[in-house]
C-alpha cells in the first residue's frame, strides 16, 4: 500500500475524478461533481509537478474539496433564497 501511494500518478486522480462524477450521475445532489473536478485539478497539478510527495497531493485533494463544497453550498443557498426557498 506505502509502495503504492510514493508512485501514485496523476492517472490516478484522473481515474478517481472520472469514478467520483459517475457516481454523480446516480444523484449525489452535487457534492461529487466538485470532488470530481478537485481530484482532476490535483491530477492536473501532479502532471505539472512531477516528484510531488503523495501527502501534499492529498492536502491538496482535501483543501480543494473542502473549498468547492463550501463554494457550492453557499452558491445553492443563495439561489434558494433568490427563489423564495428555504
Amino acid at each position: 500500500m506505502w509502495e503504492y501511494l510514493h508512485h501514485l500518478s496523476f492517472w490516478d486522480w484522473l481515474a478517481f475524478g472520472t469514478l467520483l462524477l459517475i457516481l454523480e450521475v446516480f444523484g449525489a445532489g452535487g457534492y461529487l461533481l466538485w470532488s470530481g473536478v478537485a481530484a482532476a485539478v490535483v491530477g492536473l497539478f501532479a502532471h505539472l509537478t512531477p516528484g510531488l510527495h503523495w501527502s501534499l497531493q492529498f492536502i491538496l485533494f482535501a483543501a480543494l474539496s473542502l473549498a468547492t463544497a463550501i463554494w457550492w453550498r453557499r452558491r445553492h443557498r443563495a439561489g434558494a433564497s433568490r427563489n423564495g426557498e428555504r
